[in-house]
């Protein structure tokens, strides 16, 4: 990739919904930080974009807002949207924009003649480093600059002359991006997404023949062992839902999925053969998908295992105690099905056939061991940005590999009030990895994360007579155990703050409040941490133990309101600088608004 070529860029927009335009773009050489450029419209943006034989490729980070400007812009500015780059002429453009509103790209072409295509690319880099903010990218990479503060609701004039301030600001965030990307790009890591690279990565340097290994399945055998695909574990102990209860820890998995993708697990390969009835035990092909309908009980004191999606008569988040009067239809993974027997008294059991495999030991070792290292390398040594790409690559290819067989995107247009709008394709097929390996790799890691919290439930009702488990999220378990219980129990969980798939000592908390999956407090070394699925980190301050319960809202709080909460609640004056009413997308004429929200728990 020449480097010279790609940039990152960011816009500030106005908040006004009746007066939606940029104010001001930034872009920034990721090859040559020092080159960077600004200006204060849409249209000189564009300019820069098309002003060049050597068609740019640009990012934005969080292309979802920005993209929205481009596109609006384009779109009242004469340029075609165009389905296929085979259509390309002058003035159109292209985009890659999932049904889920997901922007991935866009790609404008401004002038199309025999011998040379004069195009832009925009992408996302929101895409190559998922869930990561401007600030936390320059914290994670440990660079020499950080994100600045800019007040929005400014007023700025067309032709706004940017001031120092507002200068620094937007160069910042550009700066940030260009220089975690170049880290990316520099060692070979270009794809589109972070899941993309992860899979080359693996494809080119640590497995040979990977079609071979891992075929491209059938879609009716991609669609039966799809159903075995779930994520991970998250579930709140009913015994204290909504209850303040006293001191626990937590403890973390280090690196669940790769350390399900890890020897000794044995992970599925090659091509299935499908079986009549029930799995019988074979040397060939030792690993199966099992299909089966039955009714179901869970035996007492056990942690429920099972969730039925695609049901209406169970919501699908849920973890069942029992399926009801009617028998439901499962498909499940060897160790999925294993602990389901575990937990379960089953009834009414018929087996409806199902896939096997073959099974290995160590397909994705080579890669594991190799980031493993690269990570804890570059903690010695202190190299941030090397460690922050280790982890992304670390968990990023389980995903990659149970990548969906279908998908729609969706189309843009302007509607008849100048907003843009979009029409949803009919659904494609899309190439698959090989759904079987991610399916399996998250069973093994669901089955760690139950099983730990079982022998937790298990051991705390033995020793205490009481249920000292409160809390299970993916990789992590909150409960109520002393040093002297986790010493005695050093011999059944392994634990090491360090060795892949063992589990660590997080945290240790004062008090704390679960209310649902992904809805509880803690109280760690005196401060309150949320963990709120819904609501943004930046509301935190306005919880207390007092008020965190279900219908906590922030409808009708004006913003002096929750400031004069928050303050009451003993929030920093950082904290104060930060907080500010949820948002949420608005499109209006001219591109889109993060207007403000209400927040409620439920």
């Amino acid at each position: 990739m020449n480097l010279r070529r790609c940039f990152t860029a960011d816009f500030e927009t106005t908040t006004d919904e009746n007066d939606c335009r940029v104010w001001a773009y930034a872009t920034c050489n990721i090859d040559d930080p020092t080159d960077f450029r600004y200006g204060n419209s849409i249209e000189d943006f564009i300019k820069f974009c098309a002003d060049s034989k050597l068609n740019y490729k640009i990012w934005f980070h969080n292309l979802k807002f920005d993209g929205s400007y481009v596109i609006s812009h384009l779109l009242l500015s004469g340029y075609t949207w165009i389905k296929d780059k085979k259509e390309k002429r002058d003035k159109t453009f292209t985009t890659l924009i999932t049904d889920m509103g997901q922007f991935y790209s866009i790609t404008i072409y401004f002038k199309v003649t025999g011998h040379h295509t004069n195009k832009v690319e925009i992408f996302d880099s929101l895409k190559v480093f998922p869930n990561f903010s401007v600030e936390r990218v320059a914290e994670a990479f440990k660079l020499p600059i950080s994100k600045l503060e800019l007040d929005y609701n400014e007023y700025r004039e067309v032709g706004h002359t940017l001031n120092s301030k507002e200068i620094a600001y937007i160069r910042n965030d550009v700066e940030i991006m260009a220089r975690a990307l170049k880290e990316m790009f520099s060692r070979g890591l270009t794809k589109m997404t972070i899941a993309s690279d992860a899979i080359s990565d693996f494809k080119e340097h640590h497995i040979k023949d990977f079609r071979r290994k891992f075929p491209e399945l059938s879609k009716d055998i991609d669609k039966d062992v799809r159903e075995s695909y779930k994520g991970g574990f998250t579930y709140a102990n009913e015994k204290w839902l909504e209850k303040e209860i006293g001191k626990g820890i937590v403890l973390d998995v280090n690196s669940l999925y790769p350390s399900c993708q890890h020897s000794p697990y044995v992970l599925p390969y090659g091509w299935p053969k499908f079986f009549e009835g029930e799995y019988q035990h074979d040397d060939i092909y030792p690993l199966y998908v099992q299909c089966f309908t039955c009714k179901f009980k869970l035996k007492e004191d056990k942690i429920p295992s099972i969730q039925l999606k695609h049901n209406l008569s169970f919501r699908p988040n849920e973890y069942l105690k029992d399926s009801g009067d009617k028998s439901v239809t499962l498909y499940l993974t060897k160790p999925d099905f294993e602990l389901f027997k575990e937990q379960y008294e089953i009834y009414n059991l018929h087996f409806k056939g199902g896939w096997k495999f073959k099974g290995a030991t160590g397909l994705f070792d080579s890669y594991i061991d190799y980031w493993t290292e690269q990570k804890i390398k570059a903690g010695k040594e202190g190299n941030a940005p090397q460690r922050a790409i280790a982890k992304l690559q670390l968990n990023s290819l389980y995903g990659k590999l149970g990548s969906g067989s279908k998908g729609r995107q969706k189309t843009p247009f302007i509607d008849h009030t100048g907003r843009v709008r979009f029409i949803t394709e009919p659904e494609e097929e899309r190439q698959t990895v090989y759904v079987p390996a991610a399916s399996f790799i998250t069973a093994y890691g669901r089955c760690k994360t139950i099983r730990t919290s079982q022998i937790i439930r298990d051991f705390t009702l033995k020793k205490y007579g009481e249920d000292r488990y409160f809390y299970s999220d993916t990789d992590s378990i909150h409960a109520n155990l002393s040093s002297e219980d986790l010493d005695e129990l050093k011999d059944i969980i392994k634990i090491d703050d360090y060795k892949l798939g063992y589990w660590a000592k997080e945290a240790e908390f004062t008090r704390a409040i679960y209310i649902r999956q992904k809805c509880y407090i803690e109280e760690i070394n005196g401060k309150l941490h949320a963990t709120i699925a819904g609501m943004p980190k930046y509301l935190s301050p306005l919880i207390t133990f007092e008020n965190f319960k279900r219908g906590f809202t922030t409808e009708g709080l004006t913003l002096k309101e929750m400031l004069d909460l928050a303050s009451k609640n003993g929030a920093t004056e950082e904290e104060l600088k930060k907080l500010h009413p949820k948002l949420t997308y608005k499109y209006v004429k001219g591109g889109v608004i993060l207007a403000d929200t209400d927040f409620t728990i439920k």
